[in-house]
């Protein structure tokens, strides 16, 4: 299984620095915290776009990757990716959405490459995404 755990991180991986999480259902952002809080990597948690897009602001140096929910309060997660990426083309995003991946990806334009994960998901294909994205 390649999925994270608290033993295959240490302070030398890419892991080591913080997840910008950005996702307004209080409860999937308190589980997804959680299970992310348990593999040893620091999160940022936002409820919605526009604090999404501050937190990045403020610490993009720290951030190693972001989750963002595509629908936001105040700035939908097309925005809130738009105007993160012009800070930095490079950031890795998983995007997870209820939406089909079709319907999402299709929004993109020029805002490629993400991961897309839809909702609902297992606990193990989440992080085996995430651990992609910080490899």
């Amino acid at each position: 299984m390649n999925s994270l755990s608290s033993s295959s991180l240490n302070s030398d991986t890419p892991a080591a620095g913080a997840v910008l999480l950005i996702e307004n259902d209080r409860y999937v952002s308190a589980a997804i915290k959680e299970i992310l809080s348990d593999t040893g990597l620091r999160v940022l948690l936002a409820y919605d776009g526009v604090e999404g897009e501050e937190l990045y602001r403020t610490y993009q140096n720290d951030i190693e990757m972001i989750i963002l929910d595509w629908r936001l309060p105040r700035q939908d997660g097309r925005d809130t990716l738009r105007k993160i990426r012009q800070l930095n083309p490079n950031i890795p995003v998983m995007i997870s959405s209820g939406y089909a991946a079709d319907e999402v990806l299709s929004q993109l334009d020029d805002q490629r490459p993400v991961t897309f994960l839809g909702k609902p998901f297992s606990i193990d294909k989440f992080l085996d995404q995430v651990q992609k994205l910080l490899a």
